[in-house]
């Protein structure tokens, strides 16, 4: 019974960490894009998705799996930003709203 609590604190442990390492990937990527979508904020979306994608790769160099995540991100979480942006959210508050950071 000792060995099961202890295996399970240990597996609670190695689960745990990754996770909030994952959290604070993803606030510094919802950052790094906020501060390149702000100076972007009035040209083409395209352009805007580049430009942070270029910026993610650069961030994310040495992480695993890094373009995945950039792309990923890209695809899923760039319109929400700059739905904020433009809806006048303050850049400050975006990636707390959306609930990346």
């Amino acid at each position: 019974m000792r060995s099961l609590i202890v295996l399970a604190i240990a597996l609670a442990a190695v689960f745990a960490a990754p996770g909030s390492e994952l959290d604070v990937v993803e606030c510094e990527m919802c950052e790094m894009a906020v501060k390149t979508v702000v100076p972007m904020l009035d040209q083409d979306t395209k352009d805007i998705e580049n430009e942070v994608n270029k910026e993610c790769k650069n961030l994310l160099h040495d992480v695993p799996f890094g373009t995945k995540k950039c792309q990923k991100f890209v695809d899923t979480d760039l319109d929400k930003i700059i739905k904020e942006l433009e809806s006048g959210t303050a850049p400050k508050d975006v990636c707390k709203k959306i609930g990346m950071c």
